[in-house]
């Protein structure tokens, strides 16, 4: 008798309900997708879409080298499988599982509620100029966070759906408009309410640096020459 309530117990167990939530992450066909140098270079085979997160760490334009260490993959689309680069249409979706993970085959990271999501477009990650990336999310919709990790809820069916139109800040790149660091040439609005995205080449390691390495010489002269004025008491 205490065999068959155990069993009981389990099976149960395993018809509960898994808490669930799933994002669906696309743009619309017609949208303009185009690498640094402009219209005329769309987004070919080679680009990768990825939607995920940075975990707490804050992505910039400085610290490029060290996006791929914490990067943590949710979904990806590519070429033959979510992205279409004839019509420059990528579209996927992945359920946030309660136990932290994403549904998608090709992520094996753990997320939590609340963890900022980006969309990081690339054709390789390697840092060179050949190299062509955009980072780009969406801020703010409304009074709250639009892309964000969202609570796993089996009581809410409804799919959250990241339109790269919505997408309104570029870390690297430009989306709708907003331009982030990186070269490139910019292009305008297509207008007509299409959305646009436009990768940037990626500087050489050694470009960041020298910025840092010319920001603290500059500071370090100018404490310097303030040093050795004298002082009227």
């Amino acid at each position: 008798m205490k065999i068959r309530h155990i069993a009981l117990l389990l099976f149960s167990m395993l018809a509960l309900p898994v808490s669930a939530r799933s994002i669906s992450w696309f743009n619309a066909e017609g949208d303009v997708l185009v690498q640094s140098t402009g219209l005329g270079a769309s987004l070919d085979a080679s680009f990768t879409f990825e939607i995920g997160t940075f975990g707490t760490f804050i992505p910039t334009e400085l610290n490029m080298d060290e996006w791929s260490t914490y990067w943590k993959v949710f979904d990806r689309a590519v070429s033959g499988d979510g992205w279409n680069g004839t019509t420059d249409y990528y579209t996927s979706s992945a359920d946030f599982l309660s136990s932290g993970l994403s549904s998608s085959a090709i992520s094996s990271a753990t997320f939590t509620a609340g963890e900022t999501a980006y969309l990081w477009v690339y054709n390789a990650l390697d840092l060179v100029p050949t190299s062509e990336w955009a980072l780009v999310r969406d801020v703010m919709s409304g009074s709250s966070p639009a892309w964000v990790i969202p609570t796993a809820d089996a009581g809410n069916p409804n799919s959250l759906d990241w339109d790269l139109l919505e997408a309104n800040t570029a870390v690297f790149g430009q989306v709708n408009g907003f331009v982030g660091a990186g070269s490139f040439n910019p292009i305008g609005d297509p207008g007509g309410g299409v959305a646009w995205l436009q990768t940037a080449a990626v500087p050489e390691p050694g470009s960041a640096l020298m910025v840092l390495i010319a920001a603290f010489s500059i500071f370090g002269r100018r404490r310097s020459w303030v040093s050795t004025e004298p002082r009227c008491l």
